[in-house]
């Protein structure tokens, strides 16, 4: 189960009644941001008892502080400190869109874009991801999927092992899948 965009009491049952790992695949700390979409150290608790983990989004407004990359790495080193490394993962959520993207897709075949009405209709007005000041191009840029070599470098900096790093990066993701699909052939080397 995937509780990232559940309540706190729904993520916490879920735990509850979850014969599989659980995970919150993109959220952060509430400990740190008080954002509706972040999880307490409660339910945190509860997905690392079932063996799961909680990814750390790239949403300036979900991470608060300074809502770049330094946030972000805040958020994963509170999660290391405080539950274990085994239980993080990095949950991206948003993708950044290289200049090229449309110009790229028109060679994919089958790519048709579809119409539908935008996630942001759903939203709370007043939430604070509409803020401008979660928009910053340093923010979003700091945190785009092109930069996570600096996630891994950042994470080396705050002192973390090799096999925590590896674990944060993907192994706990891989981990998980296998845990819930073992006929999967996904492979991880923990070494």
């Amino acid at each position: 189960m995937d509780v990232a965009h559940s309540s706190q009491k729904t993520a916490i049952d879920a735990c509850k009644i979850s014969s599989a790992p659980v995970v919150a695949s993109h959220s952060a700390c509430m400990s740190l941001w008080e954002h509706p979409r972040n999880k307490t150290d409660e339910v945190i608790s509860k997905i690392a008892d079932t063996g799961g983990y909680i990814g750390i989004c790239c949403i300036p407004a979900f991470l608060g502080m300074t809502g770049d990359i330094n946030s972000f790495l805040n958020h994963i080193t509170y999660v290391v400190k405080k539950f274990g490394s085994k239980y993080v993962a990095i949950g991206t959520d948003n993708g950044y869109l290289s200049p090229n993207f449309k110009k790229e897709m028109k060679k994919v075949s089958g790519y048709i874009k579809k119409h539908r009405e935008r996630w942001n209709n759903y939203w709370p007005k007043k939430d604070p991801i509409f803020d401008r000041k979660w928009q910053k191009t340093t923010q979003v840029k700091s945190l785009a999927w092109t930069n996570w070599p600096l996630f891994t470098v950042g994470l080396v900096q705050r002192g973390l092992t090799e096999k925590q790093i590896r674990d944060i990066v993907g192994g706990n993701v891989i981990r998980v899948m296998k845990e819930v699909n073992p006929s999967s052939h996904l492979s991880y080397n923990k070494g």
